[in-house]
């Protein structure tokens, strides 16, 4: 009986281990996700600058003046 409750113990030390790696294991993952997150939005908001830059350049080019200025 006491050596079936050792062994119980025992199992459940590993067990906790390999939760507490586990727990350690989604915290990093979550993180990661938020830094992709993050790096899609900074990437967004640098494209969309980009775009609207260009746009209003070709805008001006597109622009014929009137007058002597």
């Amino acid at each position: 009986m006491e050596e079936q409750l050792n062994l119980l113990i025992q199992e459940n030390d590993e067990l906790k281990k390999k939760v507490e790696s586990l727990e350690e294991e989604n915290r990093c993952l979550w993180d990661m996700l938020d830094e992709l997150k993050e790096s899609e939005k900074s990437i967004g908001t640098t494209l969309k600058k980009a775009l609207e830059e260009h746009l209003e350049e070709e805008y001006f080019k597109s622009l014929k003046t009137v007058g002597d200025a």
